[in-house]
């Protein structure tokens, strides 16, 4: 287990005795929860006089996680000066775990201290895409907003030390007024909260020169809508609380990207939509060269051509940056090339990770606008447990799934092919994505196509090739 793990590489340290760790369940399923009671068990008898292990079921789930995490602290929080944030699936270094304590007892004006996660253990094509983006382009991104961020960072709700005093006094969660999905509890808590310790005077200090802090991530897309969709509400229920009294404009600014990176969704469709209408509109209604009032000039149509390509190529460059930053300092670094494969494999690994993301990315957009949706007309996402290792669903599965995307990628390209090529053209990475969602979900979900790239050394990392030793004890306790 990732505990068993951790205390183990602490132990090398002899640094145990600074830490206790908690088990918070929220199991409303009874066999499940005699099965983590049993779990537990077998834990502490495995770490019997290295570690104080405990675990702590509510009755109640109120509030999810926020309210969980309000209970712990209500109840034991007393105990303890810090507390390590953790996920089910988060599994840190004793490096790191030693030193965000230091850090924290160091900075008396921090309030939190959060790592920048990086995605190992994936073995499905959609989580080795996540992982080796997250490697190679996540340090440039993490790197820049610490810099401009700091020390009004943002909290991403696990993988992160807090102060115990400064979270009680300053960080409690209201509920939004109304009813879900817009009311209730906040699902996105870790924005707000990082937003009101900071309003109350404390640091949010995102560590972005830890190595060490580490995470898994979802197999496969179906995976990724479920979880896209809690996490969409959560961040549209921001809305309600962007305008709060006394935030940071960083703080706020944080939420307003969050808010936006859902939304975006819908407009890049409504672009779709528009560009496809002034096509349409060419096509079929005929321009008003000479005006109702008198005129001795004819009024032409008007195509700005060179602006639509400045705003594709400024478009591009967003996109492509961060891309390009973090290939070329993996380049540049002779010992983290070499442990990739060298430069044309890394190079390789980079352009089948762009080309494939672009096929994913008009699904996913269809996704994102489903979840906007769905929000938007009151449906309330729940908070449902998320698969970890196989993300593979049968084939009806599938289709029914993305039975709305391929029908509109073959809409798409009915409605380009019959006005012109150059539309058909301009909408053909879209349509493609579209047409394959369901072979793609499969292909991207499948273990034995992610182990294939793993034996080509195909979107690897640094932690693929040399696995942290906390990463492998766990593997090998698992």
């Amino acid at each position: 287990s990732s505990i068993e793990a951790m205390v183990e590489d602490l132990d090398q340290f002899d640094a145990n005795r600074g830490f206790e760790w908690f088990i918070l369940s929220d199991t409303r399923n009874p066999q499940q929860a005699l099965k983590e009671e049993q779990s537990v068990a077998l834990l502490r008898e495995r770490l019997a006089g290295k570690a104080q292990i405990w675990y702590r079921r509510r009755r109640d789930n109120t509030d999810r996680k926020t309210g969980n995490l309000t209970d712990f602290l209500t109840q034991w929080g007393g105990r303890y000066d810090y507390l390590l944030v953790l996920d089910a699936d988060s599994i840190l270094s004793a490096e790191v775990i030693i030193n965000l304590a230091n850090r924290m007892e160091a900075t008396p004006s921090a309030g939190l201290i959060q790592t920048v996660p990086q995605l190992v253990g994936g073995i499905t094509l959609v989580a080795r895409l996540q992982q080796f983006a997250n490697r190679i382009y996540g340090q440039v991104v993490g790197g820049g907003m610490a810099s401009w961020a700091n020390p009004e960072g943002n909290f991403w709700g696990h993988n992160a030390i807090i102060r115990r005093t400064a979270f009680m006094h300053a960080a409690g969660l209201p509920h939004l007024p109304g009813k879900a999905p817009f009311g209730g509890t906040i699902m996105s808590h870790d924005f707000v909260e990082a937003a009101l310790l900071r309003r109350a005077g404390w640091d949010v200090i995102i560590a972005d020169d830890l190595q060490g802090s580490y995470e898994e991530s979802p197999p496969s897309m179906v995976d990724l809508a479920v979880r896209d969709r809690r996490w969409c509400q959560g961040n549209l229920q921001h809305s309600k609380v962007i305008h709060a009294r006394g935030l940071h404009w960083v703080n706020r600014f944080h939420m307003l990207t969050g808010i936006m990176s859902y939304l975006s969704s819908p407009l890049w469709l409504a672009l779709i939509l528009v560009g496809i209408l002034m096509a349409l509109q060419a096509q079929y209604i005929r321009p008003e060269y000479f005006a109702d009032t008198y005129s001795l000039f004819p009024d032409w149509p008007r195509q700005d051509a060179p602006r639509a390509v400045r705003l594709f190529i400024l478009t591009m460059l967003v996109l492509l940056i961060p891309k390009f930053l973090g290939t070329a300092y993996t380049l540049m670094r002779r010992d983290l090339r070499r442990s990739l494969g060298g430069s044309i494999r890394v190079s390789a690994s980079v352009l089948t990770e762009i080309l494939l993301s672009a096929a994913i990315a008009p699904i996913m957009m269809c996704i994102h606008c489903g979840a906007v949706a769905s929000t938007l007309l009151g449906k309330d996402s729940g908070w449902a447990p998320q698969r970890r290792d196989d993300g593979s669903l049968p084939w009806l599965s599938l289709l029914y799934r993305h039975r709305w995307h391929t029908l509109m990628g073959v809409a798409l390209a009915v409605i380009a092919w019959s006005n012109s090529w150059a539309l058909l053209a301009w909408l053909s990475p879209a349509i493609i994505g579209l047409v394959l969602a369901t072979p793609l979900s499969a292909m991207t979900a499948s273990q034995t196509i992610g182990r294939w790239f793993i034996r080509a050394g195909l979107l690897a990392t640094p932690e693929e090739k040399q696995e942290p030793e906390v990463v492998a004890h766990r593997h090998g306790s698992t």
